[in-house]
């Protein structure tokens, strides 16, 4: 009995101790086979209206990347990434949702400010508007209205004076807003984009003016352009582009106004001169080929211009109205005062002098004993040279 007893007092405690080492062996091996959990973070939970300003973010981005296709068919150049009306509205609506604005440097301002006016819990109808804000002390520019009212469909109004650097000084001058309809489908991808009026720079002196400016992602033209090229805010070219699913590409420009011919200055034809015949002495032939014109009252004979100007010696000859012998008269010789008349040796004229010599008919020599300021016969144009007349060449 006492042996027994002696037992079960070494032989529990010994029982204990194992089932113990067991217990701690078994939780060690299920330790080791249970796998590893890792604490994944939780699922962001973002509003509807939230994710309605992503999507609108997005499909400008997705506008403004159709924008820069159809720039490049119009003008050949293809303007940088985001550099647009649309990019400006999405950079407006991303800074509205805090994030992070990259390649700051390619707009001379990029700060906005943003008013929103969400009707529904949905997120739909809202109003959103848009301003540039460079200074603290110059008012905020506006810049576009977003206008929702249901999910996958959204009008754009963009106003030029507030997008100068991305639409140009002309687009702002001439100050009519561009209104654009989008269309998207439950995935967030532009299905259509249709503007009215879209107006913006190709350069410094030229602008294009679009009344039909249409995308369609599915339709057989995928770009339909229609306006017109204006210099100095004046039309002058009709521009169409087509874009289609698969084939090429046409752009047609057509000149409006035909070029205006240079003038040419209208020749006159001068209608040629024909020496008058002066009043002479009854019974003299009037003056013609081969005669002398008479001489004007002011004294110098005016005769064509292929004849050499002789001064006829005593001024006008015969008629009425010729001056007397007292006035004073032209001479080719201003030193003589002798009016051309022969003299002798000591100055004094000769009454009777002998006839000169002139070639012609003898009729047209000069008549012996004529006096100064009295009517004589016309005289030959061409006077010999060594009778003592004056030659006038």
């Amino acid at each position: 009995m006492n042996i027994c007893k002696i037992l079960l007092i070494l032989v529990v405690p010994i029982s204990l101790f194992t089932s113990c080492v067991r217990k701690k062996d078994s939780s060690g091996d299920a330790a080791a086979s249970a796998p590893t959990v890792v604490n994944m973070p939780k699922k962001l939970v973002v509003s509807p209206q939230d994710k309605a300003m992503n999507s609108f973010a997005h499909l400008m981005e997705q506008a403004d990347s159709v924008h820069r296709e159809a720039w490049w068919v119009l003008t050949g150049e293809r303007p940088p990434l985001l550099k647009s009306a649309f990019g400006k509205v999405q950079r407006a609506i991303l800074s509205q949702s805090n994030a992070k604005l990259g390649n700051k440097s390619l707009f001379s301002c990029d700060r906005y400010e943003v008013k929103r006016d969400v009707l529904s819990q949905t997120g739909y109808p809202q109003r959103i508007d848009m301003f540039e804000k460079c200074s603290s002390k110059a008012p905020a520019k506006h810049m576009a209205f977003l206008n929702a009212q249901k999910e996958g469909e959204f009008e754009v109004t963009f106003y030029p004076e507030g997008l100068q650097e991305v639409l140009g000084m002309s687009a702002a001058i001439l100050n009519k807003a561009i209104v654009c309809k989008i269309r998207t489908n439950s995935s967030e991808q532009l299905l259509g984009l249709n503007c009215k009026d879209w107006a913006q720079e190709k350069n410094k002196t030229q602008m294009i003016r679009l009344d039909v400016y249409d995308y369609q992602k599915e339709g057989k033209d995928m770009i339909r352009l229609r306006g017109k090229v204006y210099e100095n805010l004046t039309d002058i070219r009709k521009i169409e582009a087509d874009v289609p699913m698969t084939g090429k590409i046409t752009v047609t420009e057509t000149e409006l106004y035909a070029p205006t011919p240079s003038p040419t200055p209208k020749v006159t034809p001068m209608p040629s001169v024909t020496p008058q015949a002066s009043a002479v002495a009854e019974g003299q032939p009037q003056s013609g080929e081969g005669q002398a014109p008479a001489a004007s009252p002011s004294g110098p004979v005016v005769v064509p211009m292929d004849q050499p100007t002789v001064l006829l010696p005593g001024g006008v000859i015969g008629g009425e109205g010729a001056p007397s012998s007292d006035a004073p008269v032209e001479s080719a010789n201003p030193e003589a005062t002798n009016h051309g008349w022969p003299t002798d040796e000591n100055g004094n004229i000769i009454e009777n002098p002998q006839p000169l010599e002139v070639d012609g008919d003898p009729a047209q020599q000069g008549q012996p004993g004529a006096q100064p300021g009295q009517q004589q016969a016309p005289v030959q144009q061409e006077i010999l040279h060594d009778q003592g007349a004056p030659s006038g060449r």
